[in-house]
C-alpha cells in the first residue's frame, strides 16, 4: 500500500514538473536563432529547382550572315516544387538529334553537342534570364544549315547547385 501511495506521487510529481510546452510562434521575435534556422532551412527546400521545360518558343532561326548556318533559340523555364517559375544557379548542356519517327526512344543520331553553359555566377545567370517571360533564353549557333521541313529533337540537361539532374526533350520543326 505504501509502495502504491508512493508510485502515485511520484507520477503526480513527474507529470507536474514537466508541465506543457506551448509551441513557438514564428512571429515571436524572442525565438531561438537556431529554431528559426532550422523552420527556414525546411521552408527554403520548397524553393529549389524541381523540373525544366523547354517552351513553345523555342526555334531554329536561319541566319543569312552565317553562310546559311542557323541559331538554335532556346526558351526553358525552372520550376521549384510548387511549379512556381525560378531562377536558379545551374549548368545547362543541349543536344541536338534527328528525329525518328514511330520509335519508342524518337532520337536518332546526335547533331550537336554545345559546351555546357554556366549559370552558378550571378552575373552570367542574369544575363540569361529574362524576367518578362520568367525564363532563360540561350541563342546558340548551328554548325550546318538544317534542311526546311526536317524535325528534330533537342534534348536540354540542367545539373543544380544540389547536384540534382533534371531534363526535358522537344521536338522541333525547321520552318523557314
Amino acid at each position: 500500500m505504501k509502495a502504491a501511495k508512493f508510485a502515485v506521487i511520484a507520477a503526480v510529481v513527474a507529470i507536474t514538473a514537466a508541465g506543457c510546452e506551448i509551441p513557438e510562434n514564428p512571429a515571436d521575435p524572442n525565438m531561438s536563432s537556431a529554431r528559426f534556422r532550422q523552420d527556414t532551412t525546411t521552408v527554403a527546400c520548397v524553393f529549389l529547382p524541381e523540373r525544366i521545360r523547354m517552351i513553345g518558343l523555342t526555334e531554329i532561326v536561319s541566319d543569312s550572315g552565317l553562310g546559311g548556318e542557323a541559331v538554335l533559340s532556346i526558351y526553358v523555364d525552372i520550376f521549384d516544387a510548387w511549379d512556381s517559375h525560378i531562377k536558379a544557379p545551374a549548368r545547362f548542356r543541349f543536344e541536338l538529334y534527328e528525329y525518328v519517327p514511330r520509335s519508342s526512344d524518337s532520337r536518332g543520331n546526335r547533331l550537336m553537342i554545345w559546351p555546357d553553359i554556366d549559370l552558378t555566377d550571378p552575373a552570367v545567370n542574369n544575363s540569361y534570364w529574362h524576367d518578362y517571360l520568367r525564363a532563360y533564353i540561350f541563342d546558340l549557333q548551328m554548325n550546318f544549315k538544317p534542311e526546311p521541313n526536317t524535325t528534330y529533337i533537342l534534348e536540354a540537361t540542367c545539373t543544380t547547385a544540389q547536384g540534382k539532374r533534371l531534363s526535358n526533350k522537344r521536338q522541333i520543326k525547321y520552318e523557314p
